[in-house]
């Protein structure tokens, strides 16, 4: 009897293993995983047309899919359009959506709800931040002025799988725009019943993309928890069961979070690279961030061009930059080696475009004060990151302005989050500032000091600054390079912003995570593919 006994008692834990072992399996397929991300700030909203910060957008590009999605490569591959024709002359593009697209809750999406999102961003009264973006669509610009009916706009659906797109002029970064939020479809029905909370909670928003956000998957300034769309219509289906994004900056840093599984991935500052590698996690960098001295240009004093040159005239570049912070390299051009015009290297086309030092910085101090109404300087404060290798070549700079001035500058040390913040105001006088470049051409940076960019930095408002922009935008090719040196020359003899160094931006990935997409030019993270080896 007590032999049966042990023999069941035996036969029931084998069985019990074997269980646990079948459960086990199962959660560690990777269509039962869910990927876990955090970011630091709570999104603006959700909405497409109209969102504009880094954790809005990288959530966008998951719950929602354009005409196309870019690769791993950042190159535009079909999305929900399956195919496109671009006529002979750049101007006219015709694309061919996927049969049977779906909104998330079952509804038909149609090439209608790609015209009306476009027409969203590019209309006066949505004020999107993002739409000088789609300027090159025929007549964009004119009805974002104002100037136009919306009924004009270059766009429009042939039949319920057929889009048409005709531009004002050739842009080849068209296909890579289709892929950012501004282009996203938008079902008007829906934005209507929405009342003006669209893109505002989990329940306002329908999506199109590889996930969607849960029910109850939306707790603002806590968690926004992305599951699997299962109607989605695509080349391919999305691996992982969803994404768990967590909000809010922690205690722990990034790489304590990846090695205690708080987080699977997330991005990493230069200065922690090392750690990441030590750690053998997956890395990813891009050099799309330059930092330099950027002055506000609506300062009392700052705001006198004189001013500022003789500030930059006096600085000796080897002096101040002894010490660079962690994996950065020092530039003294404002857009980047990579950037590429009509498929070339710009700086190839252009050559080095720096900043010129007057002879005599003390002669322009003296004229600019003069002009101030001015007999000295009062005290100047410089905003800036609180890591210590910025804090050695800031004391640098401190100090040659001191010396040349008699002055009295000090600093004001942030954490990056509130730097950011600080240079998307105008409460500051000087700020040593990144700009993330948004695109791999000229422009992309170029755009950032316009009147209109939330990024401008300098907070400039120049209508001759514009007018380059403007010429640039119209025709981006490589006769528009002479164009595109005089406005990075008006920038640097300005005295608007001084590039310092460019700073490679790192995504970090746990060891036994595979297939996240990370992206250059702030388009962020892709979990399509996504999954976790166990």
């Amino acid at each position: 009897m007590n032999r049966l006994k042990k023999m069941t008692a035996l036969l029931l834990a084998v069985m019990m293993c074997l269980g646990f072992c079948s459960c086990s399996e199962k959660e560690e397929k990777p269509e039962d995983q869910i990927i876990l991300y955090r970011v630091d700030s709570e999104p603006d909203t959700l909405d497409p047309q109209i969102a504009n910060d880094a954790s809005a957008q990288l959530i966008i590009m998951n719950i929602f899919e354009g005409l196309v999605r870019l690769d791993e490569n950042n190159d535009a591959v079909p999305g929900a359009a399956e195919s496109w024709e671009i006529s002979g002359d750049d101007l006219m593009y015709t694309f061919h959506l996927r049969k049977n697209l779906k909104w998330n809750d079952g509804s038909a999406l149609t090439a209608e709800d790609f015209v009306y999102g476009i027409r969203r961003t590019v209309q006066p009264q949505t004020a999107s931040p993002t739409a000088s973006t789609l300027f090159c669509i025929k007549n964009a610009e004119s009805i974002n002025k104002g100037k136009s009916d919306i009924d004009m706009l270059g766009v429009f659906a042939h039949d319920d799988n057929t889009l048409i797109i005709q531009l004002e002029y050739p842009d080849s970064d068209l296909l890579n725009l289709l892929a950012t939020p501004p282009a996203m479809p938008c079902s008007k029905a829906f934005f209507e019943k929405a009342a003006g909370q669209y893109g505002r909670t989990d329940e306002k928003i329908l999506s199109n993309g590889a996930f969607y956000i849960r029910e109850d998957g939306w707790a603002h300034d806590e968690y926004v928890y992305l599951r699997k769309n299962e109607n989605y219509v695509g080349k391919d289906n999305p691996i992982p069961a969803g994404v768990n994004i967590t909000i809010g900056e922690t205690d722990t840093d990034i790489c304590s979070a990846i090695s205690s599984g708080e987080t699977d991935c997330g991005a990493v500052s230069a200065a922690q690279v090392n750690q990441a590698e030590k750690l053998r996690f997956h890395l990813k960098g891009f050099g799309d961030t330059i930092w330099g001295i950027s002055f506000n240009t609506k300062d009392t004093v700052l705001q006198n061009s004189k001013i500022r040159s003789s500030l930059l005239s006096a600085l000796d570049r080897d002096f101040i930059l002894k010490e660079l912070p962690e994996n950065c390299t020092s530039s003294a051009n404002i857009i980047p080696d990579a950037a590429e015009l009509d498929g070339k290297q710009y700086r190839k086309l252009a050559g080095n475009v720096t900043y010129v030092p007057s002879e005599k910085p003390a002669k322009l101090l003296v004229e600019g004060l003069e002009e101030s109404d001015l007999t000295t300087l009062s005290k100047i404060t410089i905003v800036c990151s609180n890591d210590e290798k910025t804090q050695s070549f800031v004391n640098n700079i401190i100090q040659t302005w001191n010396d040349f001035t008699g002055g009295y500058f000090n600093k004001k040390p942030v954490a990056l989050s509130e730097l950011k913040d600080t240079a998307a105001g105008e409460n500051y006088q000087i700020i040593i500032a990144p700009l993330t470049i948004q695109g791999n051409t000229p422009l992309s940076t170029l755009e950032l000091f316009e009147s209109t960019s939330r990024y401008n930095t300098a907070s400039l408002t120049s209508g001759t600054y514009d007018d380059f922009v403007g010429q640039i935008r119209t025709n981006l090719t490589a006769e528009s390079a002479g164009t595109i040196k005089e406005a990075e020359r008006y920038l640097l003899d300005e005295g608007i912003f001084y590039p310092l160094y460019v700073e490679n931006r790192y995504y970090a990935s746990a060891g036994n995570v595979t297939g996240i997409i990370f992206h250059p030019y702030g388009a962020e993270v892709d979990f399509f593919y996504a999954k976790k080896i166990v």
